[in-house]
Parts: C-alpha cells; structure tokens; sequence
C-alpha cells in the first residue's frame, strides 16, 4: 500500500511505469536520508575537529580570537 495525495493505491496495481516511477522515488527518498545523515555527521565532526583545534592554537592566537568564536575555512591553511 502506497499513499500519495493522502489516497492510499495497491502498488501491486500499478503499470510497470507507474512502478518504476516508484522505484525511483523510494531510491530518491534513501539518498536524501543518507545525505541528510552524512549531513549531521558532518556538523559534528566539524564541530569536534575545530574545538581540537582551538585547544591546540598556539597562545599569542588564542588571544586573537573573535567575539564569535568561530573558525572560518578560508583561514585555515
């Protein structure tokens, strides 16, 4: 049982169309779960990897630090 437009189908009535549109919505729908995942990840990956830093910045830089406290790309070399 499928739903689409809150109307549930038998989507072993569908067209062999119909079905492979199906199939290529369900393998869209995993992708976006798994970037949105990786996504996540990333965000605290990238948070973990920037508090090492900090603890590790020598001590005339750490006084340079911003109000914001936050580690722009572009100035990591």
């Amino acid at each position: 049982m499928i739903t689409v437009d809150k109307k549930n189908y038998d989507e072993t009535k569908l067209s062999d169309e119909g079905k492979v549109a199906l199939n290529n919505i369900q393998i869209i729908m995993a992708d976006q779960n798994q970037i949105s995942q990786r996504f996540s990840n990333n965000e605290i990956l990238l948070k973990h990897h920037t508090d090492i830093l900090r603890e590790h910045l020598p001590e005339e830089i750490k006084e340079e630090e911003t109000a914001d406290d936050s580690v722009e790309s572009d100035k990591i070399q």
